[in-house]
């Protein structure tokens, strides 16, 4: 499932292609919505954003809302490309005067009138969104305050959109190792230095993740090991997908569990 970052660098290249672009040509096979191609055609699109997981493209009456969920998928092509042949079901294609927005195999979408926005029931639960630059350490903090926070463990809780907006599962993993902390420990075990580091961290691997895909380990650290062989996926996280494997701060083996069927990786000597 695309990550925090990976939908605001998708809510990037979106934008540039769309943005201020009147639509000229639609494909629309939801069938919910095969009779509002009319509503696209001829409109200019206001506003590209992401808010956590979530892609908003509003037009001047209404909001097109996607959540890409496990298997969704945004390309941007030049008007003339023709989509690639892969085993993803168009749900919906945006072209303007050059480029061609696609949205594939997306099960969440929905065409919404502006202000059902603050009552969208993803929309409006959403923590900070640990992405974007006006979020800061101290807004983490003081959001981690919340009573509902307080008994659940971290390794649930960081998946929460309520809690910090935009962390999925690899970000989950790398967050608690670079903070020291045991996926099982809960808000209230934390101490405020430990809640700082967290939310630093949140932060940081967030916004490094959307600046340099998908990478969580130093930079340092990474070239170094691509250097040693080592492909991608292999260099690219600290613990996730890194189960059995030494970890890279004191050698001990990472582990490997599932809560909930969701991977989740961590050091048992490092996270305490």
């Amino acid at each position: 499932m695309p990550e925090g970052p990976e939908i605001h660098r998708a809510a990037n290249k979106i934008r540039k292609a769309l943005e201020g672009k009147v639509i000229e040509d639609i494909e629309i096979t939801l069938p919910r919505y095969l009779e509002r191609s009319q509503d696209f055609l001829g409109k200019t699109v206001q506003r590209v954003e992401a808010r956590g997981k979530a892609m908003l493209i509003h037009f001047d009456t209404f909001v097109m809302y996607s959540h890409n969920q496990l298997y969704g998928r945004w390309t941007v092509n030049r008007k003339d490309t023709e989509p690639k042949k892969w085993n993803r079901s168009l749900r919906i294609s945006l072209t303007t005067d050059k480029h061609t927005c696609r949205l594939w195999s997306a099960t969440d979408i929905l065409l919404m009138e502006p202000w059902e926005l603050s009552g969208h029931p993803y929309l409006e639960k959403l923590g900070p969104d640990v992405v974007i630059p006006e979020t800061t350490t101290s807004q983490l903090v003081e959001h981690m305050k919340n009573k509902k926070f307080q008994r659940r463990r971290l390794k649930t809780l960081l998946l929460d959109q309520g809690f910090f907006a935009g962390i999925g599962n690899y970000l989950r993993s790398e967050v608690l190792f670079t903070s020291g902390l045991h996926p099982d420990r809960t808000v209230s075990s934390l101490s405020d230095e430990e809640k700082t580091k967290l939310s630093e961290q949140a932060l940081f691997l967030s916004r490094q993740s959307y600046d340099v895909p998908g990478i969580t380990v130093e930079l340092e650290l990474y070239d170094q090991l691509r250097s040693l062989g080592m492909s991608r996926g292999q260099a690219r996280h600290w613990v996730f997908t890194r189960n059995e494997r030494p970890c890279h701060q004191c050698g001990e083996l990472i582990l490997h569990t599932r809560p909930g069927g969701r991977r989740l990786d961590y050091c048992p000597v490092c996270q305490h």
